[in-house]
C-alpha cells in the first residue's frame, strides 16, 4: 500500500464530485456504492493487509475518518441524486472538504507511525 497513491486518490474525489455534480462527469457514482468505506483501494488495504497496524493509535482514527469520508462523499452524491446541486455544492465545499482533510492527515499520520 503506497500512502502517498492514498492521499493522492482521496484528494481527486473533490474534483470527481464536482464533475458529477455539473454534470460533466464520465462516472456513474451512486450513494449506495460511495458509501461504502470498504471498495476503494484504501478501503481494501485497511480492512486486509492494512489490518496489522490495528494496534497503532492512527489506524483506528484512519478506519473512522475514512468511513465519514466515504459518507459524506455519499452525501454529496444523494443531494444530486435528489435533483438539489446547490446543496450538493455546499456539503462538498463544507463537510465534505473537512471529512476529506481529516482523511489525508490520518493516512499521513499513520504513515509515520507505520515505518
Amino acid at each position: 500500500m503506497n500512502f502517498d497513491d492514498a492521499v493522492a486518490a482521496h484528494i481527486k474525489w473533490k474534483v470527481r464530485l464536482n464533475q458529477f455534480i455539473d454534470g460533466t462527469s464520465t462516472e456513474q457514482l451512486k450513494s449506495d456504492t460511495v458509501c461504502k468505506d470498504n471498495l476503494c483501494d484504501l478501503g481494501k488495504w485497511i480492512y486486509g493487509d492494512g489490518a496489522k497496524f490495528n494496534k497503532l493509535p492512527h489506524y483506528k482514527d484512519l478506519v473512522t475518518k475514512h468511513a465519514n469520508f466515504h459518507r459524506s462523499a455519499a452525501d454529496v452524491i444523494k443531494k444530486v441524486e435528489g435533483g438539489d446541486k446547490p446543496g450538493a455544492k455546499s456539503l462538498l465545499a463544507g463537510p465534505f472538504t473537512l471529512a476529506s482533510k481529516d482523511t489525508v492527515a490520518a493516512i499521513m499520520e499513520l504513515k509515520k507511525e507505520a515505518k
